[in-house]
């Protein structure tokens, strides 16, 4: 057998580090984003024995798992209260519901919550930092076990990114008022 060298195409190789290149530098300086995100709400709230949870996306039965479950994380990992972090409405208007642990529940743009995920990536910077969803940030992939040997949503949910086990599902919060949005979130 001979050796055949295959030409490589230097352009395509010198392209494509460009581009690997371009993509690190735009992760590096969506980290420092998240990094300096993550102390403006650490010198703006406090954050002594405080979790911080970020809700990075809208999906409803996620968010509304993260509330109902947060004072059982706040039990078994030892935090006192909790910071939410979220940018849908509903959850700014309902998390009070859910717990009295709840210092705050602040409005949080999907870039801010990108960056902080970014920096989330590079390293766990911080234990009291929990990101409640299956598949974010970048490398998660829970919502592929739903199903898997009869796992549901809310176990990989409560035992996976809570890591509450054993678990017990809480009472839903009770709400008297008449806001349709606050009563579909807590309708799931």
């Amino acid at each position: 057998m001979s050796d055949v060298r295959v030409p490589v195409d230097q352009l395509a190789v010198k392209k494509h580090l460009k581009g690997i290149k371009r993509q690190l530098y735009k992760n590096l300086f969506a980290s420092y984003r998240g990094w300096w995100q993550w102390h403006k709400i650490v010198k703006r709230k406090g954050v002594g024995n405080t979790a911080v949870i970020l809700l990075p996306t809208c999906d409803r039965e996620i968010n509304r798992l993260a509330l109902l479950y947060l004072d059982d994380m706040l039990t078994s990992r030892k935090y006192t209260n909790a910071v939410v972090l979220t940018h849908d409405p509903a959850v700014l208007k309902c998390a009070a519901l859910f717990s009295r642990n709840i210092l705050a529940t602040i409005s949080f743009s999907r870039k801010k919550a990108e960056d902080l995920m970014q920096f989330y990536c590079l390293y766990e910077f911080d234990k009291r930092f929990i990101v409640a969803s299956l598949d974010e940030p970048n490398g998660r992939n829970g919502s592929v076990l739903i199903g898997k040997r009869g796992t549901t949503q809310e176990e990989i949910f409560v035992i996976g990114v809570y890591r509450v086990y054993p678990f017990q599902r809480p009472q839903d919060p009770v709400y008297v008022g008449d806001d349709p949005e606050i009563k579909s979130f807590l309708e799931g």
